[in-house]
């Protein structure tokens, strides 16, 4: 940590310049200068790219750097199909009957084929070309190629999903805003995005050239409030720290944000403990080897059988059902983004 500088992208939430660096490499070891907000502790790359360049990345390259594929191999559908689940599970009790939910940054689709598979009338957009035509082509899914800002056509929601998508938004604020002009009278947003304070990587991992914006649960609420939801439900990921926060569309006008004013020393004080010799001293990495060499070994065993991708998504619902976890509604047919 190299003390207070100059930045030139203001804070998103509180609108301060005055910011502290708190690392100069990504998690390749490549040049990447990262700020924290010494007023509110809201976390992002400065400088970046422009506008432009980033979106370009999203589009052509994101994924494939990321993953190093252009299209999911078995063991990510089935990977994504558990996760989807979970994420499911997180938000199922505020669901309705007739319900819209939208996916943005749908990825290959897994997500909506799961909760249309469940009875949600679920859609999805997603501004890779090869993810977004892999739903629409493999999965038959609706999900359309583009960013959240071309979804205004397609009427309102009453409910919107970004799952570790917020944090590689340009300007999360008024994606906020836009996304609570898209829900309904009180409509649902549920957010997750990885965890400024999360204890459970390596330190070295912590920033990456495609996370804008890193969060905690103090600024991530702030951040919602401000933008006219209210939080309904938050939850910590206790295998990773990823943030799981549900809001509810607000109809009060938007929240000052309350006092953050000790959420930055919170923030350097547990990333300035939490070192890299502390890290290896632990047993987390050991464990999360562990754990990850007998996820490799459940995911092979579990698509074996199967060549289809949507097939072994099937197996997966219907052992969701089986336990009780999914209910018995009927699949409802493919259809376009703006159906319903």
């Amino acid at each position: 940590m190299t003390g207070r500088t100059a930045c030139s992208i203001p804070c998103n939430l509180c609108g301060s310049e005055s910011v502290e660096e708190i690392s100069l490499r990504d998690r390749e070891g490549r040049y990447l200068r990262t700020v924290i907000c010494t007023e509110c502790g809201l976390i992002w790359s400065d400088p970046r790219p422009s506008d432009e360049r980033i979106e370009h990345f999203y589009a052509k390259r994101y994924r494939k750097e990321y993953k190093g594929i252009t299209r999911p191999k078995k063991k990510h559908i089935y990977r994504h199909a558990k996760n989807a689940l979970k994420r499911y599970v997180f938000f199922r009790d505020v669901l309705k009957e007739g319900d819209r939910l939208l996916d943005i940054g749908a990825g290959n689709g897994v997500f909506v084929y799961c909760l249309r598979g469940l009875g949600v009338e679920a859609s999805g957009i997603e501004p890779d070309e090869g993810h977004s035509r892999y739903a629409r082509e493999e999965l038959h899914v609706p999900v359309e190629t583009g960013f959240s800002r071309d979804i205004d056509r397609y009427g309102t929601f009453d409910i919107i999903t970004l799952n570790h998508v917020l944090e590689h938004m340009i300007d999360p604020f008024a994606e906020l805003r836009h996304i609570r002009a898209l829900l309904k009278s009180g409509g649902f947003l549920v957010v997750d995005v990885p965890n400024a304070e999360d204890l459970k990587q390596d330190p070295k991992n912590r920033y990456h050239k495609a996370h804008l914006y890193t969060f905690n649960p103090g600024s991530l609420s702030a951040l919602g409030e401000q933008a006219g939801f209210r939080v309904f439900r938050r939850e910590t990921e206790r295998h990773n720290g990823n943030i799981s926060m549900l809001f509810r569309k607000s109809v009060d006008p938007p929240a000052v944000p309350g006092d953050l004013s000790g959420n930055c020393a919170r923030i350097l004080g547990v990333i300035g403990a939490y070192t890299r010799l502390r890290h290896f001293a632990s047993a987390i990495p050991y464990k999360k080897l562990l754990e990850n060499a007998a996820s490799a070994i459940e995911e092979q065993a579990a698509v074996r059988r199967f060549n289809r991708h949507r097939d072994i998504i099937d197996a997966v619902l219907l052992s969701c059902r089986s336990k009780g976890r999914g209910g018995a509604v009927p699949r409802r047919r493919p259809g376009n983004l703006g159906d319903g």
